[in-house]
């Protein structure tokens, strides 16, 4: 009788097992389906990732010339311009993630050239198309 009580054991044990096993790839697949959650973000931790701001120019510089920006916040300076990115023939893009309230700036032809007019701004997280004259 022992011997019967042995094979039914080993015969529960294997059954048991696959079950476990399933009950836990069930889990994982439950656990995976359910969306992250998003953390809470610090007054810092906010600050510091910025809003994109972007300054876009329609403006045919020219074979060989380029458009820069200069100005106050943003990383911009006054002494140093910052290439525009070419997006189109005529079309100049300048966008950063900034936490500064605003910035003002002024276009620049070959980073020598200032465009005509008061400086310009553009509020954080916000877009300026413009159409400078030299």
């Amino acid at each position: 009788m022992a011997q019967k009580k042995t094979n039914k054991t080993s015969a529960v044990k294997p059954a048991a097992a696959p079950k476990r096993a399933a009950a836990k790839k069930a889990t994982v697949k439950a656990e995976a389906k359910q969306p992250a959650k998003k953390a809470a973000c610090s007054t810092k931790k906010c600050a510091s990732a910025g809003t994109l701001t972007r300054v876009f120019v329609k403006f045919d510089a020219g074979w060989g010339n380029q458009l820069y920006i200069r100005g106050n916040g943003g990383g911009l300076s006054w002494d140093k311009g910052v290439l525009m990115q070419c997006v189109n023939d005529d079309e100049w893009l300048w966008e950063k993630k900034i936490s500064d309230p605003q910035v003002s700036f002024k276009i620049l032809l070959n980073d020598s050239v200032w465009a005509c007019g008061e400086d310009l701004v553009v509020p954080v997280g916000e877009t300026a198309w413009l159409t400078p004259s030299f």
